[in-house]
């Protein structure tokens, strides 16, 4: 089965039957490596793993891999990030970056040509709950406050992360912002993030990728 990706964010492109045209297939896509001054490798996709229990409307296991179609040269500019093994590392109040190629004004101006990095607050998942959701939920989510910065529109599928006992560690993937019901479409800095919990989802990963290298 070959598994897509939507190419917009339309009213059209977001419910439970997209049109045909709201996707392009992973051959349409290649992911570039930073190389010293530029661009590096060039690596092509060889599909997406999405997860098999997301929903799009509820924003629940908000998480897929990538699969690549030959392996990546590691540098002093590109190289693998660690995935989290305990609990301990997700402490409250603690401070968390980010990075993304996303909006970078809160109306959306434009996106940004290099790639920017940013510092926000963990807090607690509940901050991130909606109604709708089982209780349960809050354990697959990451949340964090912005702290006048924040992720925007463009940043989904980058991560939070930290520097954790001399290694940098991946916590969460870029899910959702909360927004403004007047402006839906406006990033508002000082509000909460939702990340998928990389800790929540490992056994997931594991059953694709049974190769990853211990910490």
């Amino acid at each position: 089965m070959k598994t897509y990706a939507l190419k917009s964010v339309k009213p059209e492109c977001i419910g439970y039957s997209p049109a045909k045209e709201c996707y392009i297939s992973e051959k349409e896509f290649s992911i570039y490596l930073l190389g010293y001054q530029r661009f590096g490798q060039k690596l092509e996709i060889k599909r997406f793993i999405p997860h098999d229990r997301y929903h799009h409307n509820l924003i629940i296991n908000d998480i897929a891999l990538i699969e690549l179609t030959q392996p990546l040269n590691c540098s002093t500019e590109a190289y693998p990030i660690c995935l989290p093994t305990k609990e301990e590392m997700y402490k409250e109040n603690q401070k968390l970056f980010v990075a993304g190629w996303g909006w970078n004004t809160p109306w959306g101006d434009q996106s940004a040509t290099k790639l920017r990095e940013g510092v926000m607050q963990q807090v607690s998942p509940q901050n991130c709950m909606v109604e709708e959701l089982p209780k349960e939920t809050v354990n697959q989510f990451q949340c964090a406050a912005g702290t006048n910065q924040s992720i925007c529109v463009g940043d989904s599928g980058s991560s939070t992360f930290i520097k954790f006992k001399n290694r940098f560690y991946t916590l969460g993937v870029t899910s959702n912002i909360q927004t403004d019901e007047e402006f839906p479409l406006e990033c508002i800095p000082t509000s909460f993030s939702t990340f998928s919990k990389v800790l929540y989802f490992s056994k997931w990963i594991k059953t694709h990728v049974r190769d990853l290298p211990e910490p």
